[in-house]
């Protein structure tokens, strides 16, 4: 056991606290040094993930009676590396670094593999220095001051200054202290802006509350999932987790600046390291350097504690238990549903919910839910159940309730009570009393003659062709549904035979001129999105549905980083709700001053389709589109 050994200073390095040993013993060698503390003459004088600190924590355990873990947690750098390690590879490292065998470490660490260059020399902020010299009477290496990503001094803001120590050591066997002589301050332009230097604080301030926070090892599929949920919460992913990876760099990029990225080694040009940003929110393969991690939870939160205290969960539908909707059942408007099954919707990426009940039915429904009303509403039931069949029987067969009395009682159309009541092979006494009726009714012919009309529809349906000729079948049928359907009723083969033929998607291989194809696709969705402005009634503009229209769903959806200028165009067109609901708003006050009606609020929102349930924002609009068209009024009165 030693005699002695230097108290450690505050957020000092353990590398630092046996330098200063080495200068009080008075050895000569370096090598007498490392045979006191760590038994062996071949020891490596590592900085940052030390090992052989088993045989060090039983030298100094009288006096300093903390536990091996101690020196790991405190005075080494490996509480920055820790959380972002699988539990496995950390168990190994930690016993790495607690025997002799230190050759493995930074390898397991994933710091030989990594793009992010560790610092060169030992750094210091010349004011610590002052400050430590004042009041201990010598300075020393500061941890925080070695971590990579580190360029700024927490307390002084000041840039720190590198040293003459090499961080690998001119000597591999010895231990360099800190000293006026290795520590020499140089005048040096501060050329970084106030915005760069304020996110490497920030940086810093994350780096070191995980230095003195000792978290525990985190699995891959932790921040696979915290990544997930943060990510379809911020519109950055679908329901379904497929990351919207244009718009993601896109906001990242605009989030930091570009001289901070670079500092870091983790710019996000289209010639940089692989676009480390698209693989660390994919499936997590492999361990991504620290720095990284926090750029990213920095940017889809505001704070690195609450990341790793919050347990991130998406839910669009709120959290069990669920409405169930089911009018037959005593528990109907009740919370009782705990199966919650969520996808997305194909067409406009928003999460889709199946619930189901344990009384039978099943019914689904888009999301996010944005208020209570929201939690009562059916996008569709899937199956009734046998309760609500049973309740159907009993109105149908005892109460022989009429077709709308019952529609009312369960709460559904008559059209679904009467494909029920078939299906089920019920007898009604509405369907004996309607063949009684027409068992006497004269049979009459059709006297009304369709020809004409449908000879109309088809000269309008080919000048709809001539006027928009990029658009697919499906693009000039959301132009004009009505046309379509009764072609489609009455006259199908010649609609086959004069709509646009169906296109191929866009085969994505190396050889395609991916800048030639992108300006041919930017120029059709630019012609879709004219044309799907000029409807007379708004339809949202979203990357599905302009993606259908040009017959390029796919290529829009799952390769937009193929086509990046197509890709920014939408980004910048492409409507959210509350957008479309204020393009709907205009346009309701504006028809309704075309019609010479009264444009009060009740009638806007009837006519643009709008719930009562809408955004400040959205409701700024509706009171300015009001108050506008009254000053016209009011000005043509005068």
């Amino acid at each position: 056991m030693l005699g002695f050994f230097p108290t450690p200073y505050p957020d000092e390095l353990l590398y630092s606290i046996i330098a200063r040993y080495h200068i009080r013993s008075g050895n000569i060698s370096p090598k007498i040094t490392l045979q006191e503390l760590f038994g062996s003459t071949t020891t490596i004088a590592t900085p940052d993930l030390p090992s052989s600190l088993n045989y060090l924590s039983k030298q100094i355990q009288h006096l300093f009676p903390n536990y091996v873990t101690d020196l790991i947690d405190r005075y080494t750098l490996y509480p920055f590396y820790r959380p972002f390690l699988p539990p496995q590879r950390d168990r190994l490292i930690q016993k790495s670094m607690k025997a002799n065998i230190g050759q493995n470490i930074h390898t397991r660490a994933g710091i030989m593999a990594s793009a992010i260059a560790t610092p060169r020399y030992f750094r210091f902020c010349p004011q610590c220095n002052t400050e430590d010299l004042d009041r201990y009477g010598e300075i020393y290496w500061h941890r925080l001051h070695q971590i990579t990503g580190v360029l700024i001094c927490l307390e002084h803001s000041t840039l720190l200054q590198d040293s003459t120590i090499s961080f690998q050591g001119l000597n591999r066997h010895e231990y360099y202290a800190a000293s006026s002589d290795n520590c020499v301050v140089v005048e040096q332009c501060d050329t970084y802006s106030d915005r760069t230097k304020q996110q490497l604080q920030t940086l810093a301030t994350d780096i070191w509350w995980l230095l003195n926070r000792n978290l525990a090892a985190h699995t891959p599929e932790y921040f696979q999932q915290q990544y997930r949920s943060l990510l379809i919460d911020r519109e950055y992913a679908n329901g379904n987790g497929r990351v919207r990876r244009v718009r993601l760099d896109r906001d990242f990029r605009l989030f930091y600046d570009r001289e901070t990225l670079a500092l870091l080694d983790s710019s996000l040009e289209e010639n940089s390291d692989s676009q480390w940003l698209s693989e660390v929110t994919r499936k997590h393969h492999k361990s991504f350097h620290p720095i990284r991690h926090l750029l990213l939870i920095r940017f889809l939160t505001d704070s690195v504690d609450r990341f790793f205290t919050t347990k991130y969960q998406y839910q669009p539908f709120g959290k069990a238990p669920w409405i169930c909707l089911n009018p037959a059942a005593n528990h109907y408007r009740k919370p009782v549903i705990k199966d919650l099954k969520i996808s997305h919707c194909l067409e406009n990426k928003r999460p889709l919910g199946v619930f189901s009940c344990e009384c039978g039915m099943i019914y689904c429904r888009t999301g996010p839910d944005e208020s209570e009303e929201d939690l009562y509403k059916i996008g569709k039931i899937i199956e009734f159940g046998e309760l609500w069949q049973q309740r159907l029987r009993e109105l149908v067969e005892q109460q022989k309730l009429g077709l709308r009395a019952i529609a009312k009682e369960l709460k559904v159309d008559a059209r679904t009570v009467k494909r029920y009541v078939s299906n089920l092979k019920l007898e009604s006494h509405w369907e004996k009393r309607a063949v009684a009726v027409e068992s006497i009714k004269p049979i009459v012919t059709e006297s009304v003659d369709r020809s004409l009309v449908v000879e109309q529809h088809k000269e309008q349906w080919i000048a709809l062709q001539q006027q928009y000729p990029n658009l697919t079948k499906t693009g000039l049928r959301k132009l004009a549904p009505a046309i379509y359907a009764r072609l489609y009723r009455h006259d199908r083969d010649w609609l086959k035979d004069n709509s646009p033929a169906l296109q191929q998607p866009i085969a994505t291989n190396e050889r395609v001129d991916w800048v030639k194809r992108d300006l041919e696709v930017l120029d059709r969705v630019k012609l879709a999105v004219d044309a799907m402005l000029k409807v007379e009634k708004p339809h949202r503009l979203t990357i599905g549905g302009i993606g259908k229209a040009i017959g390029l769903l796919a290529l829009l959806e799952q390769h937009l980083d193929l086509i990046p200028m197509t890709g920014d165009y939408l980004g910048t067109v492409a409507e959210s709700i509350e957008d479309f609901q204020i393009r709907r708003i205009r346009w309701a006050v504006k028809e309704l001053d075309r019609r010479r009606e009264p444009v009060v609020s009740w009638r806007v929102m009837r006519l643009a389709g709008l719930g009562g349930n809408i955004s400040d924002r959205v409701q700024r609009v509706l009171e300015e589109g009001v108050q506008v068209s009254l000053s016209l009024v009011e000005d043509i009165k005068f």
